[in-house]
């Protein structure tokens, strides 16, 4: 009886946070599906986004093992989004679900020990409300940044209350949830997936005045076929006719569009984009995400956003050769190219994957502007991002990185200037 007492405040506590605007949206909460209709987004033409990761933020959010108090959450992300338009950014994508949490006070994801400090902790205050509306004050573009299908770890569900539906299957052993090394990854496959997934995007659009949904590459984990066996199997026995790989291709087909659809069903306006992973061979044949599908046709994707984390000199995948490779895929006019690029291996010194091209991190400090410079070739790059704000500024100390100060001094400067449009 206790337990069902517990879960049944921990669902009041959210609704009242969704109803009452208890959380503080700071006048961002949406109260009907016409004024996130007339809501006008910012976004540019020329986007210079920079992801703020739950690995940049965690500090922020928590102090000793708890949410921080709110006027020091909010002076301290103030101080964030401040550094980020120094920077020269424009566009923050913001983690609100890494793992089937929530970043913000939710029906349908359990609150983010990220930001409560463990899994069945409620949030005191709504800090996603805070960063919209702080981040809007200074003129930058808010997309919410999503993982579609990665899920929390095992020990961490058994402190997930039994309210949500990842619990709810965990408990059932349903193979709609699936451990791959200790790690839950939900199963597109099934339509109730999907289903919860997009109520979960649908939810951050309606409560917030964002403009943009942001899905980056965590897509099925694994090319074992123990991964989604008996969802396969029964697709055969019913008469389906695709091969695995792209039996899973279409499960994530219908969830792209699904999510395109919840976008443009609440404010046509607001952008949908996708980040996967660099190389195309492996997003296609190991992922299992099927961008070519996803820029050449209408009703999947606004931007796509290659994460292309190598060097000019790395042997196998140089960057000039990907970013290319990634342009001629977009075959439909409406598709934007935005380029992903990270300061995490300037950081490193060191790209071990790269042959050849190892130590280039270590021997030259203005890679990433000889990077962007790259980008000014293309036909139709609309902008870049950066992984992540950790690796600009050291976010509770607020200086600069010291580990990447000379590559952020030689790449600013061309950053606040450059225009592809």
């Amino acid at each position: 009886m206790k337990i069902m007492k517990k879960f049944s405040a921990a669902l009041i506590f959210v609704l009242l946070f969704l109803i009452c605007g208890c959380g503080g949206h700071n006048g961002n909460s949406l109260s009907t599906s016409e004024a996130s209709k007339k809501y006008v987004p910012i976004n540019f033409d020329n986007m210079k986004a920079i992801w703020l990761s739950q690995f940049d933020l965690k500090p922020i959010y928590l102090e000793g093992g708890k949410q921080r108090p709110k006027s020091d959450f909010e002076a301290k992300i103030t101080t964030v989004l401040k550094n980020v338009k120094d920077l020269g950014f424009n566009t923050i994508f913001v983690q609100v679900r890494p793992y089937a949490d929530s970043f913000y006070p939710s029906t349908l994801y359990p609150a983010s020990s990220y930001v409560t400090g463990d899994y069945g902790v409620n949030f005191s205050y709504d800090p996603f409300g805070i960063i919209v509306a702080k981040a809007h004050s200074l003129n930058l573009s808010v997309h919410a940044w999503i993982n579609p299908m990665r899920a929390v770890g095992e020990e961490e569900i058994k402190k997930v209350p039994n309210v949500y539906k990842i619990k709810q299957w965990y408990n059932e052993k349903s193979d709609r949830l699936v451990n791959v090394e200790g790690r839950l990854y939900l199963n597109p496959a099934y339509s109730e997936v999907r289903k919860l997934i997009i109520d979960g995007a649908n939810e951050i659009l309606r409560l917030y005045k964002i403009d943009g949904l942001h899905m980056d590459d965590y897509f099925y984990p694994t090319v074992s076929s123990d991964f989604d066996k008996i969802t396969y199997e029964n697709y055969l026995k019913n008469g389906g006719k695709l091969s695995l790989a792209d039996f899973r291709r279409e499960n994530l087909n219908l969830l792209v569009k699904g999510l395109f659809s919840a976008v443009k069903g609440q404010n046509d306006r607001l952008l949908f984009g996708i980040s996967p992973a660099g190389n195309l061979q492996t997003v296609f044949n190991e992922h299992y995400a099927d961008v070519y599908s996803w820029c050449s046709k209408a009703g999947y994707i606004d931007y796509i956003c290659p994460q292309v984390y190598f060097g000019l000199k790395h042997e196998f995948n140089p960057f000039s050769k990907v970013i290319n490779q990634w342009q001629n895929i977009i075959k439909n006019e409406k598709v934007r190219l935005i380029i992903g690029m990270t300061l995490g291996k300037a950081k490193a010194k060191d790209d071990p994957y790269a042959g050849s091209g190892r130590n280039e991190w270590k021997e030259s400090s203005d890679i990433l502007k000889r990077c962007l410079q790259e980008t000014e070739k293309l036909n139709n790059c609309a902008g870049v991002s950066f992984f992540s704000y950790q690796y600009f500024y050291l976010p509770l100390e607020n200086t600069p990185d010291p580990d990447t100060k000379a590559e952020t001094d030689n790449l600013i400067p061309l950053l606040k200037e450059i225009k592809w449009k």
